[in-house]
């Protein structure tokens, strides 16, 4: 294994995590919503 496999697996790792934090986050914000449908999605 070298540097750049390593380098593109931190990276794909990073990515996943940050899409899963940002999809988790907007689950949870939904909760919190009025009638209207404030900025949700």
């Amino acid at each position: 294994m070298n540097i750049q496999e390593i380098l593109v697996y931190v990276a794909l790792g990073i990515a996943i995590g940050f899409l899963g934090q940002k999809f988790i986050g907007s689950k949870k914000s939904k909760k919190g919503c009025g009638k209207d449908d404030c900025s949700c999605h």
